[in-house]
């Protein structure tokens, strides 16, 4: 221990002077360092403005301490009071900082408290150091300009120990709040100095009490940086994750509207395709404003009727009218749907179907009429063997050219036209019940598939006696 002692002894001027050095650049960088708050930034940086008043006052004071001549008699008396001054600034801006510290970090109004009373002792060190300037207190110098320590020396640590006390038992209350990085520098900074000040009043011409404040002044700044450092890090992190999660929730919602989009797109082109056929829909879609419309060199068209509908529905309320007409209808739109038939509409009890919607002249269109027309047929009987009210349709088929086009702007409808159209309106009225009755040119297309009776003269308006067929069971 005796050989420490006096190789600090020996040296301290020299420490003294690296400390101080360190300090000041840390003053510097201080200055630069733009992640700090402003009060700790305040706090740092007048601290170690302090430190290098304390370590400048305590080597001047060690270099002049023995010097005689009466010219420089007044150089350590000022720096001896230099050193007692800057040792209580030093602690004065620690507490600043401690105060932002606690209030920032966990709004603890009780260390709030605490800290400015030891704001207080502080006042009053620095009152007691004045007076003892004018009254020898704390020191004096002799008649030689010898420094020599007073009867109230031990009242100079009592203002400065104090406060240490209260910030250490702030710190230690709220110890488990604050990371290593301030644990670490302020527990020894409240608890280094005081232990240098117990030693420094056993030793002599040893500044233990400025050392050990410039080193633990020099830790603060450092352990500032490394919090500093990972609160950034830490704010990055949060960041990231904030990102990450608004990008997965982002992504969800995105996910989630496609999904009704599509399920929307599904929809409408379901509900368009219940009215257009599909190349139709497709062109309306593409082209809204277009007017959509096609000449077909041979397409069939079938006309259903139900006989005796208008006396029949006189007896029927209308709710069981239009139930009646609903659920005939629906097996026909089944059945169409099935077979590939394409259904124009319904006028009243009429139904309305064409096959062969081609540019191809020869097509299948006729012979799967046909074969649509006996299936309504069955659904007819199915229909009756459910129903209380006993139907029976006419079914009347013609082909030919047509013109099919979408008519209007709002709620509008896909139609066809020309004589083709009239021509299987009137093989439908001149037919028979329960019967398929089709023209000369459905004959010739599907006489080879089927069983035909005929021809049977019918006087079409316009047109005069044409031949129609009736298909055999």
């Amino acid at each position: 221990m005796n050989g420490l002692y006096f190789f600090l002894l020996g040296h301290q001027n020299n420490i003294i002077l690296a400390l101080q050095s360190i300090c000041g650049i840390i003053v510097f960088l201080t200055l630069l360092t733009q992640n700090l708050s402003k009060r700790r930034k305040i706090a740092i940086f007048f601290l170690e403005l302090s430190v290098i008043l304390l370590l400048g006052s305590g080597r001047v004071f060690n270099i002049h301490k023995w010097d005689v001549r009466q010219s420089l008699w007044w150089i350590s008396r000022v720096a001896k009071f230099g050193e007692y001054l800057s040792a209580l600034l030093v602690i004065f801006w620690v507490n600043f900082y401690l105060k932002d510290l606690f209030k920032k970090e966990g709004g603890m109004q009780n260390c709030q408290t605490r800290l400015f009373v030891a704001d207080i002792f502080l006042y009053m060190g620095l009152v007691m150091l004045i007076v003892s300037q004018f009254t020898n207190f704390y020191y004096y110098f002799d008649e030689a300009n010898h420094y020599r320590r007073s009867y109230g020396r031990m009242v100079s640590n009592i203002f400065p120990v104090i406060a240490l006390v209260l910030q250490a038992s702030c710190m230690i209350r709220h110890f488990n709040k604050f990371s290593n990085a301030i644990r670490i520098p302020v527990i020894l900074f409240v608890t280094v100095p005081i232990l240098a000040t117990v030693l420094q009043q056993k030793t002599q011409g040893l500044s233990l009490v400025d050392i050990s404040s410039s080193i633990v002044a020099i830790s603060i700044y450092v352990f500032a940086i490394q919090d500093m450092n990972h609160e950034i890090e830490r704010a990055h992190k949060m960041e990231i994750e904030i990102l990450e999660r608004y990008k997965k929730e982002l992504e969800e919602t995105v996910q989630k509207r496609t999904y009704e989009l599509r399920l929307a797109n599904e929809k409408a082109e379901r509900l368009l395709l219940n009215i257009l056929p599909k190349d139709v829909a497709q062109e309306l879609t593409d082209n809204p404003d277009k007017t959509i419309s096609k000449k077909y060199p041979n397409a069939t068209v079938l006309f259903t009727d139900i006989v005796g509908f208008t006396k029949m529905s006189g007896s029927m309320t209308a709710e069981e009218t239009v139930t009646m007409l609903n659920k005939m209808t629906s097996l026909f739109d089944e059945r169409s749907k099935r077979e590939g038939v394409e259904k124009i509409k319904t006028i009243g009890d009429a139904y309305m179907a064409v096959t062969g919607l081609s540019d191809q002249e020869e097509n299948d269109g006729a012979e799967r009429m046909i074969r649509f027309a006996q299936g309504l047929l069955q659904d007819v009987q199915t229909f009756n063997e459910t129903s209380s009210n006993q139907i029976q349709i006419r079914i009347g088929i013609n082909s030919g050219n047509l013109v099919a086009g979408v008519i209007g702007k709002i709620k509008f409808i896909y139609d066809v036209w020309g004589d083709t159209v009239n021509v299987a309106s009137r093989m439908e009225a001149s037919g028979e019940p329960m019967r398929v009755h089709v023209s000369q040119s459905v004959y010739e297309q599907t006489k080879d598939n089927f069983l035909w009776q005929g021809p049977v003269q019918v006087d079409v308006k316009g047109k005069g006696l044409m031949n129609g067929y009736f298909l055999q069971a």
